[in-house]
């Protein structure tokens, strides 16, 4: 009797280990949608079938390498952690195809999903572009309150010629109308009272795929925070942005490489209505912190007459303490924009070959900390501004528009020049101003660059420049590739050699990738080995240990406070943050009420999980707004104070 409970407890045991394997699906035009599926002899045949079935974790479905499917494919279910549901191929090394035709939305298309590879797959259409008609090629999409997706992965994906809507509204058009595009869809309450709803994504790779002759856009990834990597793609004839990454915390955009994208945006006549976006860019982070753009390559950004971008890279709104650093930038309406509501993003050791129009456009304030050093920026043909934007404020005060550049080298011959310019006003009908000079302090602005050719209104005011040539070894011969540009390096006898200052917190490395340590850098993106120059260790980490204490009450400073609320119900008023404070922070609030209604109260501020901080006084807005709030902020020796006048001006909320 025991012998037999035991063989039945081992087919038992076996079956549930048959039923718990994962499953292999094959996929080809000549299969039959009646069969299993689970080999190639019993494949299934059309997408249709594929689509309703829900797919568990480890499973794989592999599509006939080389063959065509008409139709969009909309697989359901999730992997989970070590177990991927894979989209792949078989048979061969042709991708399969997914062709969408006249279809509006994706080819293919995952909604609310987590542990997904897609891997090997072509997705094209062919069809006109018509007007509501929005088009994508692989779409991840997250929505509905609560919702949170992780581990999506396109790889090696091929996707060409669709042609999507370039604006308007909806699901589909505008930047979703995109090559490959991994959003969190969040939704607005019709009752403006109630919070949005909130999804998230973690966890995204897009990496080695190819995607040409698309509108609007090449990759967008909208939403993800933590882990997100777009690395190794290739595109080319885009109506607008090529790479666009929104949100993310210590993200990685790399060796990607980027031809004539913003083709279209900016058109005079574009069809359908007012509802577009013409600013366009070829690879840009917005609300990014830590994030890093590397080795990427920008060739021949197009710049319709509305669109006022067309740069190679961009650091747009929000983005904190991020770095773009050994790009190569050649033929593009600019290098760099650098938005207003940025803090301390540095653009260093990289090469910019004749940009024309704004080489670098500049929104945000000099005290957001924004930098640029060690770059080489060369142009033979054509104004290179450095634009500094006031937008459309005649009377914004331009002392307090700026970014430093430090180390850089501008390069100007043949029919090349730069300009330093103030902008106002509308992409069409811009006003460009010249003659207004900043009345700053020498050197708040440009500090110790290399000056070769002619500036259209003057050097800048850079009291330890160097006006000579830097000798390049051959300046203007940048090819296609990274590698190409060994003419930016200096020959033995230039004057920027051990001619550059000191950077705290600066890279390891140069555009070549030798070391940047030897106690006294040179001047450009070029690094000369051997100079006989050593590094004092022991002073530059005090240097460092000081650019970090004044950055991070400079970021304390640039996050305090978001606004000051009165809660509904609450007893006390709240001070509530843009986040929490670093934990270098220390300091205290003092709340002084209006005469003689009161005695001072002190908070003391230390750094915390929350961004909001509890006033221990009266939940009495007519008694706020007659006092104030001294603000003390402290990291390490450094010390900010300032005053918060509660006035009818003061951002009080119910």
């Amino acid at each position: 009797m025991k012998a037999k409970l035991f063989f039945v407890a081992i087919f038992l045991s076996a079956v549930t280990y048959t039923y718990s394997q994962s499953k292999t699906y094959f996929v080809s035009p000549a299969g039959n949608d009646q069969a299993s599926g689970l080999s190639i002899k019993e494949a299934w045949k059309s997408i249709d079938r594929v689509n309703q079935i829900e797919f568990q974790p480890g499973d794989q479905i592999l599509f006939e390498a080389g063959a065509v499917w008409h139709g969009q494919l909309f697989p359901k279910g999730s992997g989970t952690e070590g177990k991927p549901i894979r989209l792949s191929s078989y048979g061969g090394k042709e991708r399969p195809v997914i062709n969408i035709g006249r279809a509006e939305g994706a080819g293919i298309r995952l909604t609310n999903q987590s542990w997904w590879e897609i891997e090997g797959m072509e997705v094209t259409s062919g069809a006109a572009p018509e007007l509501g008609v929005g088009r994508q090629g692989i779409a991840v999409i997250v929505k509905g309150d609560g919702e949170h997706m992780e581990h999506i992965v396109v790889r090696d994906c091929y996707i060409h010629d669709i042609w999507g809507q370039m604006g308007g509204t909806g699901e589909y058009v505008g930047y979703y109308s995109c090559g490959i595009l991994v959003r969190s869809q969040i939704e607005r309450n019709r009752d403006r009272s109630l919070p949005p709803v909130i999804t998230t994504f973690d966890d995204v790779l897009v990496e080695n795929n190819r995607i040409e002759r698309f509108d609007k856009c090449g990759i967008v990834i909208w939403g993800g925070k933590h882990n997100i990597i777009v690395r190794d793609n290739y595109m080319d004839n885009l109506g607008g942005d090529g790479i666009f990454v929104n949100g993310c915390y210590k993200g990685m955009i790399e060796r990607n490489e980027v031809r004539r994208s913003c083709m279209r945006s900016g058109y005079l006549d574009l069809p359908g209505g007012e509802n577009w976006w013409p600013h366009t860019a070829a690879i840009w982070i917005q609300r990014a912190e830590e994030t890093v753009m590397q080795f990427n390559e920008v060739y021949d950004t197009g710049r319709e007459p509305k669109n006022g971008d067309g740069f190679a890279y961009d650091f747009d709104f929000y983005c904190k303490r991020c770095t773009a650093q050994y790009n190569y930038s050649k033929n593009n309406h600019g290098l760099m924009l650098v938005m207003n509501n940025t803090f301390e993003n540095v653009t260093r050791y990289n090469i910019s070959e004749n940009d024309r129009t704004h080489l670098v456009q500049i929104h945000c304030e000099l005290s957001d900390g924004n930098t640029f050093y060690n770059n080489v920026f060369y142009v033979d043909y054509g104004t290179a501004d450095l634009d500094f934007y006031k937008s459309n404020l005649e009377d914004e005060d331009i002392n307090k528009l700026g970014a430093t550049f430090y180390n850089n080298i501008f390069y100007a011959t043949g029919q090349g020049r730069f300009r330093t310019v103030y902008t106002a006003g509308d992409v069409i009908g811009r006003d460009f101003d010249e003659v207004s000079k900043p009345n700053l302090p020498a050197g708040s602005l440009f500090l110790n660059n290399c000056y070769f050719g002619p500036w259209k209104n003057g050097l800048p005011d850079d009291p330890a420049k160097l006006v000579a040539d830097p000798l390049f070894v051959a300046p203007g011969t940048g090819g296609n590739g990274l590698c190409t540009v060994e003419g930016y390096q200096l020959q033995p006898n230039s004057p920027c050699i051990n001619a550059g200052m000191f950077i705290p917190l600066n890279s390891t490395r140069d555009y070549f990738g030798n070391p940047v340590a030897d106690g006294s850098v040179d001047i450009g993106a070029y690094e000369q080995l051997g100079s006989g120059v050593f590094a004092d260790v022991q002073k530059e980490e005090e240097l460092n240990r000081i650019a970090r204490n004044k950055s991070d009450l400079a970021w304390a400073k640039w996050i305090f406070p978001r606004r000051i609320s009165i809660p509904e119900g609450n007893e006390k008023p709240e001070v509530t943050l843009r986040e929490p404070l670093e934990a270098t922070i220390t300091g205290s609030m003092v709340w002084t009420p209006h005469q003689g209604t009161g005695k001072p109260v002190t908070v003391s501020i230390k750094p915390q999980a929350s961004n909001t901080f509890i006033l221990p006084v009266k939940n009495d807005k007519e008694l706020l707004l007659n006092s104030s709030l001294r603000v003390v902020l402290r990291a390490g020796e450094f010390t900010e104070e300032w005053d918060i006048p509660f006035s009818a001006e003061t951002p009080l909320r119910r």
